[in-house]
């Protein structure tokens, strides 16, 4: 009996065992079961609200953060018109992402991604000449609702005009809406050196055929041994492309650094009074 009685508990042990895996594995990667149910969903909701279109269920993903089935549609006929649905785990439609081609931000997505590309042929060229941890470009989109609001760039293009397909020239909206995002790392931090290295940054992308609006740039001194970084930085945001010329560029740089520090001072004084309410 005592043999039969440990027996049985070891059954047991091992069954409870055996479900917490499988609980753990669905939770991580799902089930074939609501895979399926997901995939049925997806046809169905396809064929009730997108009859007499040529989208159809690319692949299904699982979302382990959310728990929930990712049913991703596309259109072999466009470029932007792609969309995911949101699949709970018993079938049932969470969400319909179809607004993101109706609002022009898959079209912006795709925009942004050419030019971030077209500024790394210079910024991630193995000639370029600064060291950092940080160098990339970007085109400045908003939706038309956060048009003019605070610490929106004025320059920035609204996703609701981009066409659905349209091949823009990626150079010319870079002029219009470029935004670079550059830190240096130099053994000298002044504004100066700041100023000398955004001209010719500037010089460099205007040779490698990158236009762009405006930079955020920051010089700081090289990690140490320790990893930590020396105090000491020049900062400046959305400084424009119209700006960055030799003559009085020093001043300039140093103008706008004090403007940026004062403006963190301004934030750290709004947190402060706002933990002490």
């Amino acid at each position: 009996m005592k043999k039969k009685a440990l027996k049985i508990a070891a059954l047991a042990a091992a069954a409870v065992l055996i479900a917490g895996v499988g609980a753990f594995a669905n939770s991580l990667v799902g089930n074939p079961v609501s895979r399926a149910l997901a995939a049925g969903t997806a046809k169905k909701h396809l064929a009730k609200n997108y009859a007499g279109t040529d989208f159809f269920v690319q692949d299904i993903s699982f979302s382990f953060k959310d728990g929930n089935y990712y049913a991703h549609i596309k259109s072999p006929s466009s470029i932007d018109r792609y969309f995911s649905l949101c699949i709970s785990m018993g079938g049932r439609l969470v969400r319909d992402s179809y607004s993101d081609v109706m609002s022009g931000s898959n079209t912006a997505r795709r925009l942004n991604g050419a030019y971030r590309e077209l500024a790394g042929t210079v910024l991630e060229s193995p000639v370029f000449p600064y060291p950092g941890e940080i160098a990339f470009g970007d085109l400045a989109f908003i939706p038309r609702e956060y048009a003019g609001a605070e610490d929106v760039p004025p320059y920035a293009l609204i996703e609701e005009d981009l066409e659905t397909d349209k091949l823009y020239d990626i150079p010319g909206l870079g002029e219009r809406a470029g935004h670079l995002v550059i830190y240096v790392d130099d053994e000298t931090v002044s504004a100066g050196r700041a100023a000398e290295i955004m001209l010719e940054i500037s010089r460099l992308m205007e040779e490698g055929g990158v236009p762009f609006y405006a930079m955020d740039f920051v010089l700081q001194r090289p990690r140490g041994e320790d990893d930590r970084r020396p105090e000491g930085r020049v900062e400046v945001r959305q400084f424009l492309r119209a700006d960055i010329y030799e003559e009085g560029m020093e001043e300039r740089v140093r103008a706008a650094n004090d403007a940026q520090l004062a403006y963190y001072a301004a934030q750290d004084a709004e947190k402060a009074l706002q933990a002490g309410k």
